[in-house]
């Protein structure tokens, strides 16, 4: 795995969630070059900026997430990720709501959203809300996001769950892989039920979510 960023500050000893990556990566014998790139790809190899050629019988290019260029149709003030502002209600222009992986939405007044099912989801049901609210002249809501969490699988290494911006390991291995199968039989929405689906509709924060707890 080649990885042109280093980040020192973000080394095991100060991110408890790259600790983990690297010891699932080490268990499964992945070997990690950082502040390296590919240079060259060819049948059955790659290069590697410093010179090194690795057989491989495919590449993955992982080149990260943007937000689709449509967004500078809304707004000329983007952020990084090439995300609209939105207020707390997620109107980003009186007559647009912006939602999901565009929308730069506050999490608390030092965070904002990731663009990752746990925001996009709650974005959606509130944006559509408002939107349908605007048009009818009645009280919008405000987003209210439950607690940050991160679920990353690890494959055949297991996964690991953390809570907060600080990212806190609370489950890794075979238990942080059962929370990760149990997101992932959550998330999907419930279909062909009119009570269920607006039940589910209007359940916007989750105190504990997926990993209910005593702290």
């Amino acid at each position: 795995m080649a990885q042109t960023g280093q980040s020192r500050e973000a080394r095991s000893h100060l991110n408890p969630l790259r600790g983990e990556i690297e010891a699932a990566l080490d268990e499964l014998g992945v070997e990690r070059r950082l502040g390296t790139t590919v240079t060259e790809i060819g049948d059955g190899y790659a290069v590697l900026s410093d010179g090194t050629k690795v057989e491989a019988d495919a590449v993955v290019w992982c080149a990260g997430i943007t937000a689709s260029e449509l967004t500078r149709q809304i707004s000329g003030d983007v952020d990084d990720l090439g995300r609209v502002p939105v207020d707390r209600q997620l109107r980003a222009l009186p007559e647009v709501f912006v939602a999901g992986d565009t929308a730069a939405a506050a999490f608390d007044a030092e965070h904002t959203v990731m663009q990752a099912c746990q925001h996009a989801t709650p974005l959606g049901k509130v944006a559509g809300y408002n939107a349908a609210a605007d048009l009818l002249g009645v009280p919008l809501r405000d987003f209210t996001p439950g607690p940050y969490v991160t679920c990353l699988d690890l494959g055949g290494a297991g996964a690991v769950f953390t809570r907060g911006w600080d990212r806190r390991v609370m489950a890794s291995g075979a238990a942080g892989k059962e929370v990760k199968q149990r997101i992932n039989q959550h998330i999907h929405p419930p279909v062909d039920d009119a009570a269920k689906i607006l039940a589910a509709a209007d359940r916007v924060h989750i105190e504990l979510p997926f990993f209910p707890r005593d702290e």
